[in-house]
This record gives structure tokens, sequence and C-alpha cells, in this order.
């Protein structure tokens, strides 16, 4: 185990301190949206922590008060993760690993020891289930979403849907929400399909917010006229592995010749090259394009 930290820990990343201090706060959310309004309301959110909620449920009689709901919760969560990070291991790389096992472990002793402020418990807001679904899946949806921001997760079914997204280029949050019809389905046989109901719209509501933060999946394409062809090329290959094609062009007004330089890249990739550009030529002329289908050899780089 120490081995495997060590190894996870070695990760190439130029702003290591910046993404953990991300990842944390990303960690904090999602579990203020379960903690605080999901759990008190008696619904059920997705992924392994609503897989552990049902899991405690069932062995909670046995316990007799050992342990509070919340860290029974949050230490279920934790052991069904272990197995997941093999797979991002292996499949997404060291750095998404390492970041999703500090916010798996951030998120469990958050869940277990974060207190719900005074407020929450004074206005009762538990008694309105649509007010605690949507609050609820909200903040956990935007912790989820800053996390796969900076290339991370909250464990669980987030490295599954993260790995489906990443191989079919779909967004995440549809493979999310089809891996959580299980917990659905199983909160409508044995609670109430009442409940079933909150968890479909604060499933649902942290779904879209997820997918309007994380945004990997988008391509853009980007046409770009410059005077300075080969320098602008090498600049761009420095930053990002991506190919470019060159289109020798005229300009209508000048009559000059120049090149027009066409790339797709990921919607996380754009600022890095459109700052590249900047920087290379301040008279260049970008065109950036929505691209609804990019079909061929378009290099996936790991998370």
């Amino acid at each position: 185990m120490k081995t495997l930290i060590n190894k996870l820990w070695k990760y190439r990343d130029n702003r290591k301190l910046f993404n953990i201090i991300i990842t944390l706060f990303g960690s904090v959310l999602y579990t203020i949206g379960v903690k605080w309004f999901i759990i008190p309301a008696n619904q059920k959110t997705g992924g392994f922590t609503g897989i552990a909620q049902i899991i405690y449920g069932v062995i909670e009689p046995l316990l007799n008060d050992v342990i509070t709901y919340d860290t029974g919760v949050s230490f279920i969560w934790f052991l069904l993760n272990i197995p997941v990070f093999y797979l991002g291991f292996k499949s997404l790389g060291r750095r998404f690993s390492f970041l999703s096992f500090i916010a798996v472990v951030f998120g469990m002793l958050s869940l277990s020891f974060l207190p719900i402020p005074d407020i929450v418990i004074r206005e009762n807001i538990a008694r309105d289930q649509m007010l605690s679904a949507l609050l609820g899946g909200a903040i956990a949806g935007a912790g989820v979403g800053i996390t796969l921001k900076v290339g991370a997760s909250t464990g669980g079914t987030d490295i599954i849907s993260q790995y489906l997204s990443t191989r079919y280029d779909r967004p995440f949050g549809y493979f999310s929400f089809m891996l959580n019809l299980f917990i659905i389905i199983v909160v409508g046989f044995t609670d109430a399909w009442i409940y079933a109901l909150y968890t479909i719209i604060n499933l649902f509501v942290m779904t879209i917010v997820i997918d309007k933060i994380h945004t990997r999946h988008n391509k853009l394409t980007l046409m770009i006229i410059t005077d300075d062809k080969d320098e602008m090329i090498e600049a761009i290959h420095k930053r990002i592995y991506r190919g470019i094609t060159v289109i020798p062009s005229v300009g209508a007004y000048s009559r000059k010749e120049k090149a027009m330089l066409m790339m797709v890249v990921s919607s996380y990739e754009l600022y890095n090259v459109i700052a590249t550009i900047k920087e290379i030529d301040v008279n260049a002329f970008t065109n950036v394009i929505k691209s609804q289908t990019v079909i061929g050899n378009f290099f996936k780089p790991k998370v």
C-alpha cells in the first residue's frame, strides 16, 4: 500500500499543489451536498456513496448504534472504492488515480466529521423534499464537476463514468446517470417510490451541473491564419500533442499569401492554444468552431 501511494505521488503535474487544493475543495462541496441536504431528507445520492447508503441501511440494525450513520456510510464508501482505483490507475493514469484517491479519503473524513450548520437544522430544510433534492444535487454536482475539471474524481462510479466518457467521447453525466439507475430502482423497492422520484431529481440536477462544468468530451476546430507559420506550429507542439494541417491561403483584400493552420482540440486545451497563438503572433486571426463529431485518429490523452 505504501509503495502504491509513493508511485501515485510521483505523477507528473506542473500545478500539483493547485490541483490538490481544488480536488479537496470539490470533495468538500460534494460532501456538503450529500450530508447537509440529501441524507437528512432520506434521499439517496448516486454512485458508490448511494450504494454505501443502501448497504448500511441493511446492516445498521446489526450494529446497535455502534457508529453513526454518516461514519458507517463513509467507511463502506471507501471500501467499495478500493478495487475501482485499480481500474483508474490502469486505464486513466497515475495522476487521475492519485487525485481521486485523496478526494475519496478527504470526502470520507468530511462525511464523518463535517458538522451540519445550525441554520440548516433550524430551517429544517430536510422537510422540503424538492428543495433538498435541488440544493443537494446542485452542490454535490458542482463538487464532482470541479474535481473532474482538474482531472480527478470523487471515486466509485465517477471513475467508471470517466473511463467510459474518455473511451467513447460521450458526456460524463450520461454514463453517470445510466449507472445510477440501479440505485433508483433499489430505492423504489426498499424505501418508497416517492424517495426514488426525489433521488431521480437530485441525480438529474447533479448530472446537468457536472456536464456544465466538466466539458472534456467537447471538441473544437481552430482555424488560425498567421504570417508566422513555422514558429506557430513549433510553439503549439511544445504545449500540446495535436496534429495540425497547413492550408495555403491568400488575403482577399491584401492579396498577401498567408498560411491557415487547422487543428482540433478538446475544450480543456483551447485556452492553452489561444495563449500560445497570442505569444507568437498578436495579429493572428483565429476562428473557433464547435465540432459536432470527430472521426479518425484523434489522440485521447490520459486524464
